[in-house]
C-alpha cells in the first residue's frame, strides 16, 4: 500500500530556502519558482515565518499534490482581523482518486494557524469540497466582453482569406458597440481625468476600506500596492495596472485596477491575453458610478486583448455591461470559513464588499 504524508514548507524554511523535495518527477513542487517565492516573501500580511507557505502530499515519497498558501486580511466593523487564504492545488492526474486534493484543502480548514479561511477561483470539482466543509460561499455574477473573435474563428480551424473575411464579419457588432463606448467614454473624459500610477495613494486605500460593508478583504494601500508590482508567473506579458481618477479639479474620485495575463494554451486558444478588471471604487456612485468606472477601465487595455472579464452584484450595472457588450459568463465565486464561528451574520452576502480582486486572484 502506498504511503500518503503531508509535507509543510513555513516561511522561515522558504525564506532561507532550506527545505527539501527529495522527488519532484512531476513538477509539482517546481510551481514554487522564483518569480512565485519573491512574490509571498513580499506578501504585506505574512507577519510570521512559522506559518504554511505550501502543502505538498508525497505518495511514498513522491510529490503529487500542492497547496499555496498565504496570509491575508478581513475588516469586520472597525476590526481587522488576520485570516488565511490560499489557491494554486494541483494534484497529478495519476493519484486524484486518492482524495488528495480533499487532504490538501482539510490541511487549510482544520489548521489552527489562523480562525479563518477565504479562497477564490474555485474549479468545478473544487467547490462542492468547500461546501461539504461548511465553507459559505458566495456568488457574484460574472461578465465577459469579447474584443476580437479572429483567436475563436481561428481556434475552429479557419485560415487564410476565409478566415480574415469570417472575421471581419463577426467582430462588425463589436466595432459597432465599440463606436458607441469611445462616444460614451467621451464623455465622461470631459468631467475626469485618469492617471496610471507606479504608486499607489494613501486615498486609494482609505477608499477601498472604508465603503460601508460590515465584512471585506482589506484591500488597503499595502495591499493594492504588492498586488500592483508582483505576480506570480512574471511573464513578460503578464501586467497588473492601476489607474486613479480626478475631477477636472484634481480631486480623487475614484480608482480602477486591471490584470492581463498571456496563456500560450488555453482550452481550444493559443496565444491568448485575457484581461480583467479586478478592483475599483468611487467616492460618489452617484457621479461616477460603477459602470463608468469599468468602461473607463476598458480603453486602458492592450490592444489585443482577446477578451474583458468583470464581476458586479449590482443590477443597475449590470444592465449598463450590457450595452457596454458585456455577456454573462457563469459565477465568480468567494468562500468564508470562519472555524470557531465567531461572525453569526457572516454568511450575508449582501454585508460583504465583494470584488474579483480577493484572496490570491491578482497575482495569478
Amino acid at each position: 500500500m502506498s504511503e500518503i504524508i503531508s509535507q509543510k514548507i513555513t516561511y522561515k524554511e522558504l525564506r532561507d530556502r532550506s527545505y527539501v523535495i527529495k522527488d519532484d518527477r512531476y513538477g509539482i513542487a517546481a510551481f514554487m519558482t522564483e518569480s512565485v517565492r519573491q512574490t509571498l516573501l513580499a506578501c504585506p500580511n505574512n507577519n510570521d515565518d512559522s506559518k504554511t507557505a505550501m502543502y505538498l502530499k508525497l505518495c511514498d515519497g513522491i510529490a503529487v499534490g500542492r497547496m499555496m498558501m498565504l496570509g491575508t486580511r478581513i475588516k469586520v466593523g472597525d476590526e481587522v482581523i488576520m485570516v488565511q487564504t490560499g489557491g494554486a492545488i494541483e494534484v497529478h492526474n495519476e493519484y486524484r482518486r486518492k482524495g488528495l486534493g480533499v487532504g490538501l484543502i482539510m490541511n487549510c480548514m482544520t489548521n489552527t494557524e489562523y480562525d479563518v479561511y477565504i479562497g477564490s477561483l474555485y474549479s468545478t470539482m473544487a467547490l462542492p469540497i468547500f461546501r461539504k466543509l461548511n465553507n459559505y460561499i458566495f456568488e457574484i455574477p460574472q461578465f465577459v466582453k469579447f474584443c476580437n473573435l479572429r483567436t475563436m474563428l481561428k481556434s475552429m480551424g479557419m485560415k487564410g482569406v476565409l478566415l480574415e473575411l469570417c472575421s471581419a464579419i463577426a467582430n462588425l457588432p463589436i466595432k459597432c458597440i465599440d463606436f458607441m463606448n469611445r462616444s460614451r467614454l467621451n464623455k465622461l473624459k470631459k468631467k475626469f481625468n485618469t492617471k496610471k500610477e507606479t504608486i499607489i495613494p494613501e486615498w486609494a486605500g482609505r477608499l477601498a476600506t472604508n465603503d460601508g460593508h460590515k465584512y471585506m478583504e482589506l484591500h488597503d494601500r499595502s495591499w493594492l500596492q504588492w498586488n500592483l508590482d508582483y505576480n506570480l508567473m512574471g511573464h513578460m506579458r503578464d501586467k497588473q495596472s492601476f489607474y486613479a481618477i480626478y475631477d477636472k479639479k484634481g480631486k480623487p474620485q475614484g480608482f480602477f485596477m486591471t490584470k492581463e495575463r498571456f496563456e500560450e494554451r488555453a482550452g481550444r486558444y493559443q496565444n491568448i491575453i485575457r484581461g480583467t478588471i479586478v478592483e475599483w471604487a468611487t467616492i460618489d456612485a452617484n457621479l461616477l458610478s460603477e459602470a463608468d468606472i469599468i468602461l473607463m477601465a476598458m480603453s486602458t487595455f492592450s490592444p489585443d486583448t482577446f477578451h474583458i472579464a468583470t464581476v458586479t452584484s449590482d443590477k443597475n450595472t449590470e444592465k449598463r455591461l450590457k450595452l457596454l457588450g458585456f455577456i454573462r459568463h457563469g459565477n465568480f465565486q468567494m468562500s468564508f470559513k470562519d472555524k470557531k464561528e465567531q461572525f453569526k451574520d457572516a454568511s450575508d452576502q449582501n454585508l460583504w464588499r465583494l470584488r474579483y480582486g480577493c484572496c490570491n486572484t491578482i497575482i495569478l
